[in-house]
């Protein structure tokens, strides 16, 4: 397991200060950053490293839906280890990114620098689609068009205007393993403000639904139900 752990469900008003400081009731902080849009402003989440796996692992289990600033925030492993573009604060600088090997849903932008891979990603949402269910397999999912069993795939709704497809998925994350994540876009290649996520099993999707619903993401409460035309 990686010593580094994503944070989410986050203030606005939350610096990297405030997070380094509640975070370290699980252990030795050595980092954390606050991810930011490129106007510099929060996106709800950020990036905690500790010390070690055991303070990672620590932090997963001990202050995911504690409470920080008014919101219950969810803890695990940063699955985009180093990779992250975006960031606020922090008390040394990040890591270097290493390079990516392509093929994956990381977006394969690990090498550049934090706008080019914003850019990158909305490029990946950026296919054309005349419906919901056209839309399912544009190319910013970047798994194929494969499908998971019925009950799977969920329908996100009210998304801003701002969230990729990466922000989608971890910010579903927390609740399974996520196959497969993608922000609508029209013919004009702007975003349509829906989206969509498959999980593994089904009842990691009725659990997303059930935690997920209703819930402030990036200054909007989604809209998760079943995707009927999956």
């Amino acid at each position: 397991m990686s010593n580094r752990v994503y944070v989410g469900n986050l203030a606005w008003s939350v610096s990297w200060q405030d997070l380094k400081d509640h975070m370290r009731d699980a252990g030795d902080v050595q980092y954390s950053k606050i991810l930011t849009d490129r106007e510099g402003r929060s996106k709800g989440c950020g990036i905690v490293e500790f010390s070690t796996a055991e303070g990672a692992a620590d932090a997963i289990e001990k202050l995911t839906d504690t409470e920080l600033k008014g919101r219950k925030i969810f803890v695990r492993e940063d699955r985009e280890d180093g990779k992250r573009g975006g960031g606020g604060g922090g008390d040394r600088p990040p890591r270097e990114p290493r390079a990516s090997k392509g093929g994956d849903s990381k977006g394969g932008d690990a090498a550049a620098p934090a706008a080019a891979a914003a850019e990158k990603k909305e490029k990946k949402a950026a296919t054309p689609a005349a419906s919901p269910a056209a839309t399912a397999a544009d190319a910013s999912n970047n798994n194929g068009d494969k499908k998971g069993e019925v009950g799977t795939q969920l329908f996100v709704g009210n998304l801003s205007w701002d969230t990729t497809w990466q922000e989608l998925k971890d910010h579903f994350a927390s609740c399974g393993s996520v196959e497969y994540s993608n922000v609508a876009v029209g013919r004009d290649g702007r975003k349509k403000g829906f989206g969509f996520i498959r999980f593994a099993t089904a009842k990691e999707a009725t659990a997303a639904i059930e935690k997920m619903n209703g819930v402030e993401f990036m200054g909007r409460k989604l809209e998760v139900r079943l995707d009927n035309k999956a």
